[in-house]
C-alpha cells in the first residue's frame, strides 16, 4: 500500500490524523492525488532537515503544507466552466495576497504577522476566500485559485 492509499484508508475510517507525505518525485499529479485523498502535507524527501521538522510541526498543528511543484498539471486537471467560476475581479488585492501566502503554507498567525493584521482579520479573509471559491478547505482553495489563475 502506498502513502496515498494509506491516507485514503484512514479517511475512509473517518480518522482525521494529520498526514504529511514524503515523496521522491516532484510530480504535481501526486500532489493532487495526495490532497484529494486527504493529506495535509506534501514534501520532497530531499527537503532540508529543518524544513522537514517545520513541516511536521505545522501539519501536526493543523496547517496545510504543499511543497511547490509545477502548476501546469494542476491547471489542466481542474478546469471550471465560466458559470462555476468566480470572476477574477471579485478578489481584492489583499485576498490574492493572502491566497498566495496560504499556497506557501503559512498559518493564519504567520499571515497576520507578515501583513500586520490581526489574526481574526486573516480568519475573516480566509472565510471569504473559501466562500468565493466554493471550497471547504485551504488546500482546495489554493488548487482552484491556481486553476483559475487567480494566483
Amino acid at each position: 500500500m502506498d502513502g496515498i492509499a494509506a491516507v485514503q484508508a484512514l479517511r475512509d475510517r473517518h480518522d482525521n490524523t494529520p498526514v504529511l507525505l514524503l515523496t521522491t518525485f516532484d510530480d504535481a499529479d501526486l500532489l493532487l492525488r495526495a490532497t484529494e485523498a486527504g493529506a495535509q502535507g506534501f514534501l520532497l524527501k530531499d527537503a532540508a532537515p529543518e524544513d522537514l521538522l517545520e513541516a511536521i510541526v505545522r501539519v501536526a498543528g493543523g496547517d496545510t503544507l504543499l511543497q511547490p511543484v509545477s502548476t501546469a498539471p494542476v491547471r489542466a486537471r481542474y478546469r471550471f466552466h465560466a458559470d462555476e467560476s468566480p470572476p477574477r475581479d471579485t478578489f481584492g488585492k489583499r485576498e490574492v495576497e493572502i491566497l498566495r501566502l496560504i499556497a506557501g503554507g503559512y498559518s493564519n498567525r504567520e499571515i497576520a504577522q507578515s501583513l500586520f493584521l490581526a489574526e481574526g482579520t486573516v480568519k475573516n479573509y480566509v472565510s471569504a476566500i473559501l466562500d468565493k471559491l466554493g471550497t471547504r478547505d485551504r488546500t482546495r482553495a489554493v488548487l482552484k485559485a491556481i486553476a483559475l489563475r487567480i494566483i
